[in-house]
């Protein structure tokens, strides 16, 4: 997938004429190997998007900062080495720790550098307690798998 596409995409979700859903699973098709897109992306956007700190306002730190913990709080994430994806509850916020980019509905803004370093981390930190979440979980199966079949196993009479 190119830049271009994503950027389509983007703009496509901003008009409404595609879902936040299916602008998501763009994304999530990505490999790897598909990091330098990400961050020809967030250029791109960038330099059409508002500055850091403007955008959508809202009164009051308090409640800006409400807004904000809970958005972190509800997320998920995505990375691709050098860059990451964070999905909110309202927006999107890409990334490749040296600029980045919070797509809402309606609007595009940048984020400063120690931000987008910031979010990066997050990012990674997200998807290395999903990976040991998974891992733990698989592990849990497989040892309730082996003591239901030796559990029942040991239920049955021997024919004699």
């Amino acid at each position: 997938m190119t830049e271009e596409t994503l950027l389509t995409a983007v703009h496509a979700w901003q008009r409404g004429a595609l879902t936040r859903e299916e602008l998501i699973s763009q994304f999530v098709t990505l490999s790897r190997e598909d990091a330098p897109v990400i961050g020809q992306l967030i250029g791109q956007l960038a330099l059409d998007a508002l500055p850091h700190g403007q955008g959508s306002s809202r009164t009051g730190t308090a409640a800006s900062t409400d807004v904000w913990r809970d958005e972190l709080m509800s997320s998920r994430a995505r990375t691709w080495g050098s860059a990451g994806l964070l999905v909110g509850p309202s927006v999107l916020i890409l990334t490749d720790g040296r600029q980045g980019v919070v797509l809402s509905e309606r609007d595009t803004r940048t984020l400063s550098s120690s931000v987008s370093g910031s979010v990066m981390l997050l990012c990674q930190t997200i998807v290395l307690a999903e990976h040991a979440l998974n891992e733990r979980d698989m592990q849990d199966l497989r040892e309730q798998r082996l003591q239901s079949a030796s559990t029942s196993m040991s239920e049955i009479d021997p024919i004699r």
